[in-house]
């Protein structure tokens, strides 16, 4: 394969393929390697995760009533904003506390199912 002077890429991808040095593979922690407050703490931060899962959907639909309000004209354009803002704000922090709780159960060593 021929290489241009732009081509670092293909170099780098070259030499790794040539090293066959593999990084291994993080080993996962089984339940009884676990402490009973890392298992409590895993408990909580799941009934956290599905709380905080419930609430977004829960979100949604109330965004999507409030649009279905503004097309009857039970909302003035103005309201409709306020309102809607306020459920956009609500929306990203639950979404940032989603991805902390996800992130604090892989870093657990938590290997279940998140929606």
């Amino acid at each position: 394969m021929k290489m241009g002077i732009f081509d670092k890429w293909r170099r780098k991808k070259h030499r790794a393929e040539m090293s066959g040095t593999k990084v291994p593979a993080p080993r996962p922690i089984s339940a009884r390697e676990m402490s009973s407050e890392v298992q409590a703490e895993i408990v909580s931060l799941v009934a956290e995760y599905e709380q905080l899962y419930k609430r977004r959907s829960e979100l949604q639909a109330e965004r999507s009533e409030l649009t279905e309000r503004l097309d009857r004209g039970e909302l003035t354009a103005i309201e409709f904003r306020k309102l809607l803002m306020e459920k956009i704000q609500e929306a990203a922090q639950v979404a940032e506390s989603l991805k902390a709780t996800a992130a604090r159960l892989t870093e657990l060593g938590y290997r279940g199912v998140l929606r």
